[in-house]
């Protein structure tokens, strides 16, 4: 090899060394500023799993859940309730308010008997032992008892019931609360779907549980309900666990306010449960403290959705909205005033109207005796009408006053009003009479009258409403001799025979 081929392949390998050297450093610059590199991948490094759920507000600064300062908050103020109660039934819708017996399907609800004792949640919204609950936990109870947080027992009283609301308000005896232990309750309109919704109960015994949830919706109503459930309804709906015990606990807010009392679930639907609205239950609270009941005005007709059928039937503009009259009882303020079935109620008070659940509440906000006006729209003609509202609780003294088991629960007949929601729910052929929701299994009438059967006579007296019922009821008494009852079956009239 001569000295001249050396040199042209030294020369040759320095070459290629430079152009290895040079396009290495090239690559480096490049994929330093385009954040390739290892040096650069950390200073762009995605944060933590920590420092995303701190940011998105599922954990605290301490890495605890947000949660977990609202348990700590709220259940000192939530008790157990154990109701030992006199009367019970059975039942056959789809919705039921017994703590241990929410929510069966027709037809399989089991018979519960006599002298049970059940269990429920309460609130404490007042140290000197003022606990909200619902109505159906303690209604007909011969005896509350009442555990704290704390560990401590109470013997408690009804102070007032409402059961067109569902809302109760006890109170323990010769106690006081300290003010860690009393509830704060929340604004419920402020709510919004898709916020957090936290339920603490009694599920099943198991004391003091706490779910997690949403907001799923609000302002439901019509919703079927035996024994005498809510005539008022409109509910928070939830995904937070609820279960047979939570009722009457609270359902909160992600700042620890109330914001509802958890009332009832769906077992045919998973993740519906309903909560009364605390703005409502505050309303009934201020007169159940004061009176011991609720007093609404009264109307006399049976509200429903104006639908675009409907609309097209009565040759109604589209455009309009309104409450359809569905129905008028006899004697009633309605009846009165001049209100017909088939009319279409567009404003009350000049307050624009299109839902019956909300006209409802509107007409029970009003005081007995007082005045209320109602845009008409009849045969494509406005008017407006005055009428001066009853006393709800004279119209229908079973479902409200307060009474004796007798009185309640008459041959083991459980009734509701026309207008309730449960008859809503079956689209009955009747203006007059009093629908059976539940019949008890030992009742004399089991077998001859039915749950959904609509009672229009007895011993051939007419009946019209709830308080006409009763005034019959009251006639017979404990007289042995079989009644007569004539009853609207599936759309057929019939008689059964009772012997008490």
């Amino acid at each position: 090899m001569t000295q001249e081929n050396t040199n042209n392949r030294l020369q040759r390998f320095f070459a290629l060394a430079l152009l290895a050297v040079t396009f290495t450093i090239l690559g480096i610059l490049l994929a330093s500023r385009l954040e390739w590199t290892a040096d650069s991948k950390a200073q762009q490094s995605t944060p933590s799993a920590t420092e995303t759920l701190k940011s998105s507000g599922l954990l605290t600064d301490q890495g605890e859940s947000p949660f977990v300062a609202v348990a700590q908050k709220v259940r000192p103020s939530v008790v157990n309730i154990t109701a030992k109660k006199t009367e019970t039934g059975g039942g056959n819708s789809q919705f039921d308010w017994g703590p241990f017996r929410d929510f069966f399907p027709p037809g399989v609800h089991p018979q519960i008997p006599r002298g049970v004792t059940s269990g429920g949640s309460g609130i404490i919204i007042d140290k000197d032992g003022l606990i909200l609950t619902n109505n159906h936990v303690v209604a007909d109870a011969s005896e509350i008892s009442v555990k704290a947080f704390n560990g401590h027992e109470y013997r408690a009283d009804v102070v007032g019931r409402d059961p067109d609301s569902d809302v109760a308000l006890i109170r323990v005896k010769d106690s006081k609360f300290t003010e860690d232990q009393v509830a704060e309750l929340g604004d419920s309109d402020a709510i919004k779907v898709g916020d957090w919704a936290i339920a603490i109960g009694n599920p099943f015994g198991m004391d003091w549980t706490v779910t997690v949830g949403v907001i799923s919706a609000k302002g439901r109503s019509n919703l079927a309900i035996a024994g005498g459930g809510p005539s008022y309804q409109s509910f928070i709906q939830t995904d937070a666990s609820i279960n047979p015990g939570n009722s009457g606990g609270p359902l909160i807010n992600i700042h620890g306010q109330v914001i509802g009392v958890n009332t009832a679930i769906n077992m045919q639907g998973q993740g519906m449960g309903y909560a009364i609205p605390a703005n409502l239950a505050k309303e009934i609270l201020d007169q159940l403290r004061k009176d011991g009941q609720v007093v609404r005005g009264y109307l006399g007709m049976v509200p429903r959705e104006l639908d675009d059928a409907t609309r097209e039937a009565l040759k109604v503009d589209r455009d309009v909205k309104g409450v359809f009259v569905d129905g008028v009882e006899k004697g009633t303020p309605a009846d009165k005033g001049g209100l017909e079935a088939g009319d279409v109620i567009t404003q009350v008070d000049e307050q624009p109207i299109d839902d019956p659940s909300k006209f409802r509440f509107m007409i029970a906000e009003h005081k007995p005796g007082s005045n209320v006006t109602l845009k008409v729209l009849r045969n494509g003609d406005e008017k407006n009408m005055s009428f001066t509202l009853g006393d709800r609780s004279e119209h229908l003294p079973v479902a409200n006053a307060p009474s004796t088991q007798k009185e309640q629960n008459w041959l083991g007949l459980h009734i509701e009003s026309l207008d309730s929601p449960s008859a809503r729910q079956l689209n009955l052929d009747a203006t007059e009479g009093v629908l059976v929701v539940e019949v008890d299994y030992s009742s004399p009438a089991e077998g001859k009258i039915l749950p959904q059967d609509v009672i229009v006579e007895i011993n051939r007296t007419p009946v019209k409403t709830v308080a006409g019922y009763g005034k019959i009821m009251s006639q017979i008494g404990d007289k042995k001799d079989a009644i007569l009852f004539r009853i609207l079956r599936n759309g057929r009239l019939t008689f059964e025979a009772v012997k008490p």
